[in-house]
């Protein structure tokens, strides 16, 4: 007997796992107030259960990708990307890469990306597929149970201080991240930026990584990108303003997932045609509307201060009206002020870490004000704003406290769009 520990998305996909392979289970989760876990040899929490949760004094648990490891017909190759930031994107393009190269039925999208590895397995089971492409998205809380779980190949897109209030400390957030490079079988395709913020924080890099290829934004290295031009090997490849994504952090993006289909022999010419038909990720820097001549933009992916960053980057003038904050991951926000003054007309803070950012704005003299609700935020904005002013939702947090999860957050700020 198993238990399955939380009820939410990668519970409901564990449960449908379990009844697929006649697994004996049951679902509990904190509001059970359950405390007897001697029936069961096995308990599978949720990935944002933390480990000072009591479920760990236990000494059985399991996480999700060890314990549905092993279904995975042999067939099968996982690439799995991970980082602080960009994951989702970088994720999305090279799913779509594989989708346009080995057709629509033989790739996946799973993992952090919304559909749990569990329910993606059953999936597969079902369907009798014995080869294909998974490609997962790996965040700190699901890579930090590895043991058995091993990647074909994978991506580190970025290291940034993120989920403090998940790990007791940052080595442990390195080390959650290095472990999925640790079990990766083939190539690892790493940011060199990962190991210059692990030195610069004195962090433990002494874990053995086999069969890395750094990228980055080094002109020596071999794999590298400006922000324009692509280059795999020393040879240009790809240019970023021919296809549907801007920004240094999406070329970064970009780069290391045409490695990875450099590495699978993938021919870049078709590779290059498949990415001027990407386009982007929904919830990251996507266009709503545009009312009045004000253009609201939802980048409610954003969930670290690096992707809020990155987010106002994109805009070439002082002309958007923010809103911005969430749950309190401890992420640290000091480096945004020079972005906050030169971008953001005015900010509508929302969220337990409305007080960290309005210090900030303080500083800088960027106006702001807080906002109780996601309605208010949205309406105050759009008073204020003008034509040729951009309302853009980027909360830099995650979503937990005023919302579900950040597509509930999506969801809140185009309702209130619709009021306006």
């Amino acid at each position: 007997m198993i238990c399955i520990y939380g009820k939410w998305r990668v519970g409901n996909g564990l449960e449908r796992f379990c009844q697929y392979n006649h697994i004996s289970y049951e679902v509990k989760d904190d509001a059970d107030n359950f405390t007897d876990f001697s029936r069961y040899s096995v308990i599978v929490p949720s990935p944002g259960i933390t480990p000072s949760h009591r479920i760990y004094q236990t000494g059985k648990i399991i996480g999700e990708l060890d314990f549905v490891y092993g279904f995975l017909p042999k067939g099968f190759k996982i690439l799995s990307v991970t980082g602080t930031d960009g994951k989702s994107t970088t994720a999305w393009i090279l799913y779509n890469l594989l989708k346009m190269e080995y057709g629509e039925d033989r790739v996946f999208l799973s993992g952090n990306f919304e559909i749990p590895f569990a329910e993606t397995v059953t999936i597969i089971q079902e369907r009798w597929f014995k080869t294909g492409y998974i490609v997962l998205e790996v965040s700190s809380f699901m890579s930090y149970n590895i043991t058995s779980f091993k990647s074909t190949h994978s991506i580190f897109t970025n290291f940034e201080i993120d989920h403090l209030n998940w790990h007791t400390d940052l080595q442990e957030y390195f080390d959650a991240k290095i472990r999925l490079f640790e079990n990766t079988t083939g190539i690892s395709c790493i940011n060199e930026q990962v190991f210059q913020r692990a030195k610069a924080w004195d962090l433990n890099i002494s874990q053995h990584i086999p069969n890395i290829r750094f990228f980055g934004t080094n002109h020596i290295l071999k794999d590298r990108t400006d922000g324009e031009n692509i280059i795999i090997s020393n040879r240009k490849k790809y240019i970023l303003s021919e296809t549907h994504f801007s920004g240094l952090h999406n070329a970064m993006n970009i780069l290391s997932c045409t490695l990875i289909t450099n590495v699978l022999k993938i021919c870049s010419k078709r590779t290059w045609e498949y990415l001027k038909n990407i386009s982007g990720l929904a919830h990251r820097m996507e266009q709503v509307i545009v009312k009045n001549g004000i253009t609201f933009i939802d980048d409610s992916k954003s969930t670290s201060a690096q992707s809020l960053l990155a987010a106002l980057w994109s805009f070439e003038d002082k002309n958007t009206y923010l809103i911005a904050g969430g749950s309190d991951k401890w992420d640290s926000f000091e480096h945004l002020g020079v972005m906050l003054q030169e971008k953001v007309k005015h900010a509508e803070l929302i969220g337990a870490t409305r007080k960290t950012i309005w210090e900030i704005c303080k500083q800088k003299g960027v106006s702001f004000h807080y906002s109780e609700s996601m309605d208010e935020a949205v309406r105050l904005s759009a008073q204020a704003a003008k034509q040729g002013d951009n309302i853009l939702l980027s909360p830099g947090c995650a979503s937990f406290g005023m919302f579900r999860d950040y597509l509930d957050r999506a969801n809140k700020f185009r309702e209130a769009i619709e009021k306006i």
